[in-house]
């Protein structure tokens, strides 16, 4: 049994060290878990983000898996664009043609490479596609 004064101090100093104990352990824990429940939801935002700008939110490029169009594909690409330049007889320029098709800007150039009877004019920018 407690005693003296001092012992009595001592007796009450060590069970608020301990009660300060187990609250400061319960409240690591409840941070702990709000982080948990906070990281969880900033990745959820960032993939909504990166869904709608493909780029992430240091501003850099998602990366993406490459589409590589098949033989049939190219083919087809290529019949789409001829038949879009010859619908547009004051001559179309790539950046129309890609948005026509829905391709990307290199399998559009590599179609229209291969789509016979053209007249290109224009350098760079201002060059236009013109059916013959």
């Amino acid at each position: 049994m407690v005693s003296t004064a001092l012992e009595k101090i001592a007796a009450i100093q060590e069970d608020a060290k301990q009660k300060i104990e187990a609250l400061r352990s319960e409240a690591v824990s409840d941070i702990a878990k709000r982080l948990s429940v906070a990281k969880d939801l900033v990745r959820e935002l960032q993939a909504q983000y990166e869904s709608i700008t493909g780029k992430t939110t240091r501003g850099e490029r998602v990366s993406g898996t490459r589409k590589r169009l098949s033989l049939e594909q190219k083919r087809s690409l290529s019949e789409a664009c001829a038949e879009f330049i010859k619908s547009k007889p004051n001559g179309v320029s790539m950046g129309d043609i890609v948005r026509q098709t829905g391709e990307s800007p290199s399998a559009v150039r590599d179609a229209v490479k291969q789509v016979q009877g053209l007249r290109v004019t224009g350098n760079k920018a201002s060059t236009l596609y013109h059916a013959s």
